[in-house]
Order: structure tokens, then sequence, then C-alpha cells
């Protein structure tokens, strides 16, 4: 554990956006081990005798920080030892880090000896290795990105104590495992592009020969559908810079994650790129073999790309354009995670701190940690859901004690704005009111505190529930009593003549797969709606993300969808592979979705390894990877 006389410190009384400093000294060790405990504001990397240790902090919140320890005995030498902790201030609200100010706090014990920790004596530098307060952002849910540079060492000063939470928590999940190397391999015909074989997700890599100081810059996407690697969407910007002087220069950036399948470099003609790749980081799981052959075998395969590169600190919703834990994203990887990998103490960890993001107004924020964001009341009632999912998947009953308050504290706002139609309106701005990304169901072109009343929302408000009480067995003729009155007002406000179910109340009537299935998995609808979601082709398809509610509702019905169901899986899944997939899609439109902006590889895409095995009951193996 961090020693009770560590502090917090930083390198001034002032940090700036993007402040790279370096914290180090000697100690001697005389033959015994040590531990190294650090947590650091936004991001650092942990050296021993030069030899990178550790790196990759996972984000806490103003109140509750972590801390990580390191065994750092095979790194060390009899005698004299150097530790320098390289830490990075980014010093912006992201979907993925809430600002903070800067700040590292650490401890060095041999057993009951401290050598070492930090406090006001403790000597720092700015970092050359890296490019100065320079502000440029990849994108609003990432944050700024961060550039090296061969900049020669800083005079040494003493630091200052900051003000921040001494409430500090182990880090809740393992560390990603890093991988060998992956160098890319240039694409014929272009002589700046370069080829990783397929999507990954780790830390930038770059050698160079330089003939003189120049800047080098290496851009980062996940196909190359325009010749090149689309480096700038709209305002975002995927690319790393290098400032470099003349010579031989090798990088690893660890303060950057990036997620790719094609690097770019673009440099001035007297540079030569000796290698450019990535150092592959995945959380480490073991996988289970499974019993598939064919189409199945291939769309199954594929599945466990995206789910195992959008497990990183937390759950992703996509390496490359967000790295967000959004409550939908992570509940579909976990019901899939429940059957492909072994371990559950990840998807515990990830429950219970996205109940921490519980905001006044009582939902969740859209992200963990992010705080001041646009709410999404859908996803806060997916919340329950995954928690009453992940008790009957892993017989874990004792996370209640840790996550009940939230889950009934979410149904308790829903509850209390049934108004006088007897349903949930939908909330006002800056609420945002997405379902899924399909029209009319996006949340998009709302008028301000426009109010209008959805049966998406009302019908997952049931499910929400029937899951809270199935967890609590808190039944009786009052419970009844309520959800009969909202399904007498779904009915009333939302099925039409022919026996489906219209998306929205209020306005010009629209029907989508989503809210007809979510009208049966509230015990609504009849045999009509149940032939509409697999052969009405006027209902507005349900998204990848989605469809597993669809599913899920005709399962209900009846068993013998079974083979419905496998086949619209083999259906879709079969377009993304025969389109070169490596990892499957945000959405089936893939890159040009959300104006060439779509990611090639989401978490919510690998629903069909759930649902092979669930309707094939598939004979696994386990394998450790």
């Amino acid at each position: 554990m961090l020693h009770e006389k560590a502090k917090w410190i930083w390198i001034n009384d002032a940090p700036k956006q993007n402040e790279y400093a370096v914290f180090d000294g000697c100690f001697t060790l005389d033959g015994d081990g040590a531990v190294f405990a650090l947590s650091a504001e936004t991001d650092y990397v942990l050296r021993i005798n030069g030899q990178v240790v550790g790196f990759g902090q996972f984000a806490g919140y103003p109140t509750e920080k972590y801390y990580e320890e390191f065994d750092i005995t095979p790194y060390c030498r009899r005698g004299e030892n150097l530790y320098s902790v390289t830490v990075r201030y980014e010093g912006v609200n992201s979907a993925t880090h809430i600002d903070d100010g800067a700040g590292v706090i650490f401890s060095l014990q041999s057993g009951s000896r401290l050598l070492a920790h930090s406090n006001a004596s403790t000597l720092a530098r700015y970092d050359g290795g890296y490019i100065q307060h320079e502000v440029r952002h990849i994108t609003g849910q990432l944050g700024l990105t961060s550039g090296m540079a061969c900049g020669a060492p800083s005079e040494q000063f003493p630091c200052v104590e900051v003000k921040k939470t001494y409430n500090l928590k182990k880090r809740p999940v393992g560390k990603l495992t890093v991988g060998a190397p992956i160098s890319a391999v240039p694409v014929y015909g272009k002589a700046d592009l370069y080829d990783l074989g397929r999507e990954e997700a780790g830390y930038l890599q770059l050698k160079v020969r330089a003939a003189a100081p120049c800047r080098v810059s290496v851009a980062y996407g996940e196909h190359i559908a325009d010749g090149e690697v689309r480096q700038r969407v709209g305002g975002r910007d995927f690319s790393i810079d290098f400032e470099l002087t003349a010579g031989e220069h090798t990088f690893t950036q660890y303060f950057i994650r990036i997620a790719a399948r094609y690097l770019q470099v673009s440099a001035p003609k007297d540079v030569e790129v000796l290698s450019v790749g990535v150092l592959p980081a995945l959380y480490p799981v073991t996988e289970k073999k499974i019993d598939l052959d064919g189409l199945d075998k291939r769309i199954y395969d594929t599945c466990i790309r995206p789910l195992r590169l959008c497990m990183g600190n937390h759950y992703e919703d996509c390496p490359w354009r967000e790295q967000g834990l959004y409550v939908l994203d992570a509940r579909n990887q976990m019901l899939c995670g429940y059957h492909a990998f072994e371990e559950t103490d990840y998807a515990r960890a990830n429950l219970i701190f996205m109940a921490k993001g519980k905001r006044s107004d009582g939902l969740l924020e859209l992200t963990y940690p992010a705080v001041n964001t646009p709410a999404i009341p859908f996803f806060s009632l997916m919340y329950p859901v995954a928690v009453y999912e992940y008790v009957i998947h892993t017989g874990d009953a004792s996370i209640l004690d840790e996550v009940m308050d939230t889950v009934e504290t979410i149904l308790r706002v829903f509850s209390e704005k049934i108004d006088e139609t007897g349903l949930i309106p939908e909330f006002p701005a800056p609420y945002w009111n997405f379902y899924e990304w399909s029209e009319g169901s996006d949340g998009w072109g709302a008028e301000p505190n426009e109010s209008q009343h959805s049966l998406i929302l009302n019908c997952a408000y049931l499910h929400a529930v029937r899951c809270y009480h199935a967890l609590t067995n808190k039944t009786g003729a009052d419970f009844n009593n309520a959800i009969a009155k909202i399904k007498t007002a779904i009915v009333k406000g939302f099925l039409v003549s022919d026996g489906r179910f219209r998306l929205f109340r209020e306005g010009e009537a629209c029907h989508s797969q989503l809210g007809n299935a979510m009208a049966l998995l509230a015990g609504l609808g009849d045999d009509r709606v149940e032939n509409a979601l697999k052969h009405d082709s006027t209902l507005t398809p349900a998204t990848l993300s989605t469809m597993g509610f669809v599913y899920d509702a005709l399962l209900e019905r009846n068993a013998n969808n079974k083979e419905f169901i496998l086949n619209d899986i083999r259906l879709k899944y079969k377009s993304m592979l025969d389109q070169g997939a490596t990892t499957f899609w945000e959405t089936l439109e893939g890159q040009a979705a959300f104006d060439n902006a779509g990611s090639l590889c989401h978490g919510w895409s690998a629903l069909p390894v759930y649902y092979y095995h669930r309707l094939l009951s598939l004979k696994t193996e386990n394998r450790l990877t």
C-alpha cells in the first residue's frame, strides 16, 4: 500500500494542460525485495534503472483515487538504484477522465523500511521527452493527444504539495498484458502507408533516422477507404507528433492507447522510417475454445476480437474513437464475456465503478468517470438489467451490497416521473433521449424541453423493474397493480389497429423492431407483433447494439424462433466479413456512418457470442490467452 507519509505533489502550483514532469531519485537495496506504489493524475510511466516497469493509470473520481503496486525487485540491483516516474497532466475533462488537477503520490518500500516517498522535498523536472503544453484534441471523448520529443533533461527543483483526496483504493481490475511488438508492413504502392494486418489496440512505436531537426506525424485509422488513413474526421485528429533532432530515435508512446489497422507516416524526405508499429496491450482472460465450424466459427472468432480490444482499464465502446464506458455497451459485452471467458471479476468491477457515476439527479452519467454529461435515461434503465444479468450468470449476489442503492435510486427517479397519462415522459434537454442509431430513436433534433412519451422508455422501465424484483423478491399486490397500470397505459398510448406498437405516443406514427421487441419483453402484444418482428420490412430495423432485445423477445414467445435468429446473425455478420472485417462494426453502415466516423471495432457488436452459446449449447474448453 501507499505509505502514510506519502503526499500528493506536483512540479509547480499552476499546472498547464499537457504538462509532463519527471520525479526521480536514488535508493539503496541490500538484497531484499522492494515494492513501488503510486497514483497519478492523469497518467504515468514508472521506470527502475531505466527499464519500464508499469504504466496506465486507472482513472478515478475526485472523491476516490486508485493506486497500483509493482514488485520492482527483478529490476533492481544490489546497492544503488534509480527510480523515475514520468507523469502527464492532461488538464481536460473527457469521456474517460475527470480533470482534478495535476499530481502524483508514491512510496517505495522494502519490507517495513521506507526507501522513498513523495513530499515537498522530492525533486522534479520538466520532461523533454514530450511536447510540453501542446493542446490538440484527438476527439472530445478521448481528450488531448500527446506528442513526443527529443529534448534534453531540464534542471531539477523541489515540488509543491497539492490538494487531492487521500481516499486511495487499489486498482479494481488487473493490468493490461503487453504482447510482442507488431511491426506494420508497407502497403504496396504507398511509401508512407503501413498495414498491421488486422485491427490492433496498444501503444504506438516508431523508429526513425533524421538528417536534421524536424517534426514527424503518425496517423492511425481502421481503414483506407480514401486510399489513405482518414486522419481528420470533423473536428477529430487521429495522429501523434514527434519532434526530432538529427540522428536515430526510438519512441513508444505509453500515454495514448490507440486502435488501428493502418498507420501513415508524414515526414520530410530526408527522414528514414526504420519501423512503425504497435505494442499490443489487452486485458488478460482465459478464452474458451468453442466447437463451431464454417461461417458460424468465422463469425464467433471475429466477435472475440472486439470483445478483447474493447477491454481496457474498463469496458470500452470502441478503442479507436472514444474508449468510453457506456452502460448499454458494457451490458452487451458482459453478456458475451460470461460465455466467452472464464473470468467475471472484470464485469463485477465495472458494474461497481459505474455505480459511482450516479449524478445528483439520480441517473447515471453518460460515461465513467465523467461529469456533466448529457445522460441517457434509457442507458440508466439498463443498469439494473445488467446487474440482474450479472447475478444470474455468476451467482454472485454479494455485488448487491455495493450497487443496490444506485439501482433503487434509478428506478425511483423513473417511478416519480409517471404523469397523468400513466406513462413516463421523455426527459427534457440537455438529457439525451437516445435508444439506438436509427431514425426516430437516436434523440437528435428534438426541440429543447420537448416532452413526449416513448414506447421503448416505458417498456424498458418495466423490464428494469422486473429485473429488480427478481433480484429482491419484492413482489405483492401493490407491485402488481403498479405494473398493470403502466401496461394498460402503454396499450392505450401505443397499440395501433394492426396489433403493432407505435414508437411514440405523440406525433407521426412510426414503428421499429426495437420498440415492438421491448413491448413483447414487457408482456404485451401477440402473434402479430412476433410475426412483424420477423417479416415486416416496414419496421425500422434494430441495429447491432439492440438486436439482442429482438432475439430475446422472439425466444420468450417461441423457442422455435432459434433458426430465424441464427440466420439473421449469419446474414448481417457475413456481410461485414465479405467486406474484409477483422472486427465487427458499430453499425452495418461501417466506416461511412456518422459522417465518415463510423467505428469498425465496437464491443456491442459481439452479441452473436452470447446467442451462439445460448442457442447451440456449445461445448467449450479453456485456453489461456
